[in-house]
């Protein structure tokens, strides 16, 4: 891969330009998910844990969507980007549904879930195409400004919507017409970046699962895949309860909205805002798991601090370092196959990663909160940091694949 032309910078200028715009819409749409959805279900639909389970399973539909998408894209020749514009399309389609639907809790769930879901249908797409357009030295970092803007606009968005909501909690359909108008302005981002079709090649027969036949021959993506799925079902199932921990009377904490909004959407907002420049300078000169086994044990420490004390102090600790730890996490799950795969690889290599990342958010907030319904808070958190601890030593183990060292230089 080393050998490769490096892009033209007009395609990268015209590249950077529309992912920091649609960084900023990706803010606004982040938050429907991470402190709102959430926030509507219990406050003014009492919704049950099947349904708050159902919301924050969402991103698994276009996840899971991924790895279908690929050979479709291939078979009728779209550029990744136009694929990417489409699937925004769909979803800002899901954010009208919930609007029109506001005072009606299944319109509000479908709706808003559709919405949340299908923008992961478009990461594979959206890796092809920034694999080409950015060189290879500077990915990370420019991906890094990205994520700083969207983090931005997450912040700003859900301290804004607190105060909003706070004043009067019957205005949240307007939350819900943004959201259609974030989904509008990516899809015409995705659009704008210029890009190519995936190609058929020998490997490729067009059919669902040649994007699994193709990435399973190397068994480092596999080892890592292990990894990523252990890791994601600990934190994972302890981020599902993040909201309903803060909120729901059961847990004994119940704080107003402002302080969620704080805890869930301003703090991690702020320190992934702040480590999303550093995590991306790491990601362009660091070995890959080095910097995999770092974001895992911040991502362990915030696990531990948020749910085993009820002091809100150490709680906002414990969300800061979500913040900290999803800033790399970020970087790294949206690129580290542009350091295995090869260019006419990567959406297969990505759509894999996806689907299984879509498995992984399906199951882990039904397990979270059924750990949660079953025993306790106590429980599930103990359940969560051993998945991640294992997930430690996956990939600490994983630089031996069948007896052979992986070469350095692949994963730095």
């Amino acid at each position: 891969m080393s050998g490769e032309a490096e892009p033209h910078r007009h395609l990268v200028r015209r590249t950077f330009i529309a992912e920091a715009v649609r960084a900023v819409s990706a803010g606004v749409i982040e938050t429907a998910l991470a402190t709102f959805a959430i926030l509507i279900a219990v406050n003014q639909f009492q919704s049950g844990a099947g349904l708050k389970s159902f919301l924050l399973a969402s991103p698994a539909v276009g996840l899971l969507g991924s790895l279908l998408i690929v050979p479709l894209v291939v078979k009728w020749q779209i550029r990744s980007s136009l694929a990417a514009a489409m699937v925004s399309l769909v979803s800002m389609a899901g954010f009208v549904v919930s609007a029109l639907g506001s005072k009606n809790e299944i319109c509000f769930v479908i709706g808003i879930s559709m919405g949340i879901g299908m923008i992961g249908m478009a990461i594979p797409m959206q890796t092809h195409y920034l694999r080409l357009n950015y060189p290879g030295k500077s990915r990370g970092r420019l991906f890094s400004v990205t994520i700083f803007i969207r983090a931005l606009t997450a912040m700003i968005v859900s301290w804004s919507f607190g105060v909003f909501l706070d004043h009067d909690f019957d205005r949240y359909p307007v939350l819900l017409w943004l959201m259609v108008g974030a989904a509008a302005v990516s899809a015409v981002c995705h659009f704008y970046v210029p890009s190519e079709v995936l190609r058929p090649n020998s490997k490729r027969r067009n059919a669902f699962w040649d994007s699994v036949h193709i990435s399973r021959e190397d068994r480092v993506f596999v080892r890592l895949l292990v990894a990523a799925m252990v890791m994601g079902i600990g934190v994972l199932s302890a981020n599902a309860l993040r909201v309903d921990y803060l909120v729901n009377p059961e847990h004994g904490l119940e704080f107003d909205v402002k302080t969620v909004s704080l805890i869930t959407g301003i703090v991690p907002s702020v320190v992934r805002l702040i480590s999303t420049f550093f995590w991306g300078w790491l990601f362009d000169r660091v070995n890959f798991f080095k910097l995999r086994i770092v974001a895992n044990l911040v991502f362990l420490a915030g696990v531990i601090l948020y749910f085993v004390w009820t002091d809100v102090r150490l709680i906002l600790l414990g969300s800061a370092l979500f913040g900290l730890a999803r800033g790399g996490g970020e970087i790294m799950f949206n690129l580290f196959v542009t350091k295995l795969a090869p260019g006419e690889h990567i959406a297969d290599y990505m759509s894999v990663h996806t689907f299984l990342a879509g498995l992984r958010i399906l199951a882990a907030p039904f397990l979270g909160f059924f750990l949660v319904e079953w025993a306790n808070v106590s429980v599930m958190t103990a359940v969560s940091v051993t998945f991640i601890v294992a997930s430690v030593l996956i990939v600490g183990s994983a630089r031996q694949v069948d007896g052979e060292k992986i070469p350095e230089d692949r994963m730095s």
